[in-house]
């Protein structure tokens, strides 16, 4: 790891990733709702009444869209160029595998309890087995493997919270009035966050490390999806309007 610090291409962008997203209080789930299928077919919009502040969202469309394709998909690639694929997967599986409290505590919050014993075995066993979710041993065991991701925001959405208006964040990108507040709420209950008070007697420079690497890793993924809706739309941002929506609603459905 210390061999990536000092390698030149990565003190510019992790020094970048850095400034922009350590600081931010909703940085937990930066992006990651952009769970767009290629497969779909996001030009029939039917949730513009949803989004009241579309004069705002659109300026801020713009703003992100420029930083997105600028400065981060420059920043990716040469993360992407530099980095070998299986240490990119070890990055990607240990962050998510870190976002287990906000599963565990979403399932139980559903009265999944089921789901949340298997969630538990899970990260028993890629943290010990899989050396701290570096690995993913929990894969080879289809039970474990087919578990739906649940977040907070479908627990809201359980309990009959509207899910208010389109919003569309700087920099992190689309949500609503409603998995806003949820990211909030679930920084607040996952001790074992990077970005957790629980790391403050690590040196900055690795939580910094960890944070630009979480960030890239979701990125890697992230962004090839939003330039394929763009080259695919009319007007992109109606379609990431509507890939959003349509996505969390059928989250919340299942």
């Amino acid at each position: 790891m210390k061999i990536l610090v000092n390698h030149f291409p990565y003190k510019q962008f992790l020094l970048i990733t850095s400034l922009l997203f350590s600081t931010s209080i909703f940085a937990d789930n930066a992006n990651s709702d952009y769970e767009f299928s290629e497969e779909e077919n996001w030009s029939e919009d039917t949730t513009s009444n949803s989004d009241f502040l579309e004069p705002i969202n659109r300026q801020v469309y713009h703003f992100n869209d420029f930083i997105y394709l600028n400065i981060f998909d420059p920043i990716t690639n040469v993360y992407v160029n530099y980095t070998p694929k299986a240490v990119r997967n070890s990055f990607k599986n240990f962050f998510v595998n870190l976002k287990y409290p906000i599963r565990l505590v979403s399932n139980v919050l559903q009265i999944k309890m089921k789901e949340a014993y298997y969630e538990s075995l899970k990260f028993g066993m890629n943290s010990t087995l899989g050396i701290f979710g570096i690995n993913t041993p929990s894969d080879n065991v289809s039970f474990l493997y087919e578990i739906p991701d649940e977040d907070l925001g479908q627990v809201l959405a359980l309990w009959g919270i509207p899910e208010g208006p389109y919003i569309l964040v700087p920099i992190l990108g689309p949500s609503t009035l409603r998995d806003l507040s949820a990211r909030v709420v679930g920084r607040e209950i996952n001790p074992i966050d990077v970005r957790s008070d629980n790391w403050n007697t690590v040196e900055s420079k690795w939580t910094n490390l960890l944070n630009s690497a979480e960030i890239l890793s979701i990125n890697e993924e992230i962004l090839p999806r939003y330039k394929s809706v763009q080259k695919a739309s009319i007007d992109p941002y109606t379609a990431l309007r509507s890939a959003y929506l349509q996505q969390r609603a059928l989250e919340v459905s299942r």
